[in-house]
């Protein structure tokens, strides 16, 4: 792409009226703080000023961002939590357009969803042979092992306008979790939970997925830090150090070592694990860890059931089982699941919540409870049209209101003179606060 049309995509990207419509799109009450603690009210309040200084500062090549608040995730006991950087309102609008500017100039590196990738797997295995094995390699800390130097010679290669560049790389260097006045600065990796970081790392890999996706006689999968190659057995072992050398050598990333439980050789026959999924033969399922980290965010809600708050557990019982839309967005650990084919592991969780229910004296209360199974079923089969499944875009008035008094017993009879407006906005917070919980039950397949 030339220079000229790289700061044409720029200008465009970064013009008034393009940060006003992503400010609009991607900014909202429920948008998180950054370290400055300025609320989506007060930016909005200031909307023509901010949006004049985004414009003017990012267009001269001058923007800097605010260090990132730091947000820990936790993955497991036996995990180093997940580090999430959060910027401030302003910093998102910026980060947003940038990102915007990098999928249009790296059409190619959009980073794909996982549901495409866990396609993608399912075919490769349908199609595989007992003469075949899967290479499964894992990188270690991915994204915090980003080498700046390479990131940035992969986007120049396409990037010519100056003031383009010097935002990436101002973005990347930014620090998490530090104050202003510190001085320091990120000198490797890419922070975690920025809408440009998925992109970046994509951008990062290209020519590397791009070598081994060419390669005749092999199925090449990754997403993320996850890598699936699909080869004859007897050049498996060859495979897997010819990846992980090249990772090492072009990227500067290390994978976990052969054996490891993370990085392995598993022949066609053996079970294989990836991204949360578990196949065998015709079989595709959920890995048993995923699994038990669903049962115990049921346990846990059955366990706290009360005289006072029966109503209130059901219902976060059946939002965990079914999950939800919100915000145009699906939401669930069945969501995610969606393509196995193993009814026997649902009918388990099934059996699993009426007979926790049986063991604290309410066995009645499952006749209330939703289903795994009709849920994966509506789900797969009924997506669009399907009302099992918790869909808060639809929700009105009263049915926001009846929602939040449950969730806040506190709250009941208190806002009925509140604006439209201002019930919708508390809603989609309390919502949130649930999605976010459902969430973390998702992202742990990964781990």
């Amino acid at each position: 792409m030339s220079s000229t049309t790289s700061r044409q995509v720029f200008e465009r990207r970064f013009s008034s009226a393009a940060i006003g419509e992503v400010a609009a799109e991607h900014t909202s009450a429920h948008t998180a703080r950054g370290v400055d603690g300025i609320g989506f009210d007060n930016f909005n309040a200031h909307l023509a000023g901010n949006i004049e200084l985004i414009f003017r500062k990012a267009n001269s090549g001058n923007y800097k961002f605010s260090p990132y608040r730091e947000k820990l995730i936790l993955k497991g006991a036996d995990s180093k939590p997940r580090r999430i950087s959060i910027p401030t309102i302003r910093d998102r609008v910026v980060l947003r357009c940038l990102n915007n500017f990098l999928c249009e100039i790296f059409a190619d590196c959009k980073p794909p969803h996982a549901h495409p990738i866990v396609s993608a797997a399912i075919r490769t295995f349908e199609n595989a042979t007992d003469a075949d094995s899967f290479v499964k390699l894992d990188v270690k800390s991915f994204y915090d092992c980003i080498d700046h130097k390479i990131l940035e010679a992969q986007v120049r290669k396409r990037v010519k306008h100056e003031a383009a560049v010097s935002l990436i790389v101002s973005a990347i260097k930014t620090p998490t979790g530090v104050k202003a006045t510190d001085g320091k600065f990120n000198q490797i990796g890419v922070p975690q939970g920025l809408s440009i970081s998925n992109v970046l790392a994509s951008i990062y890999m290209q020519n590397f997925d791009n070598e081994f996706k060419s390669k005749l006689g092999i199925s090449y999968h990754r997403y993320v830090d996850d890598i699936l190659i699909r080869t004859p057995s007897n050049e498996a072992s060859v495979f897997a150090e010819l990846a992980s050398k090249r990772l090492k050598r072009s990227r500067k990333l290390t994978v976990h070592p052969l054996g490891s439980g993370k990085s392995e050789i598993i022949p066609h026959n053996k079970t294989l694990s990836y991204l949360g999924y578990s196949f065998l033969g015709k079989s595709v399922s959920v890995r048993e860890a995923s699994v038990k980290r669903m049962m115990t965010s049921l346990m846990r809600i059955i366990g706290g059931i009360n005289d006072n708050n029966v109503e209130k557990s059901i219902w976060r019982l059946n939002i965990r089982i079914s999950g939800c839309r919100i915000d145009g967005g699906n939401i669930g650990w069945l969501f995610y699941f969606s393509q196995i084919n193993d009814r026997k592991v649902l009918k388990r969780l099934d059996r699993q919540v009426q007979s926790r229910l049986a063991s604290i004296g309410r066995p009645e209360l499952y006749s209330r409870c939703k289903t795994f199974i009709k849920a994966h079923r509506e789900i797969k089969h009924n997506h669009d049209a399907t009302d099992y499944v918790f869909d808060f875009d639809k929700f009105d008035r009263d049915g926001m209101l009846n929602a939040i008094y449950l969730i806040k017993p506190d709250s009941a009879g208190k806002l009925g003179n509140r604006t439209d407006e201002q019930i919708k906005s508390i809603f989609f917070k309390t919502m949130y606060r649930e999605a976010r919980e459902m969430e973390r039950d998702t992202l742990g397949s990964f781990s």
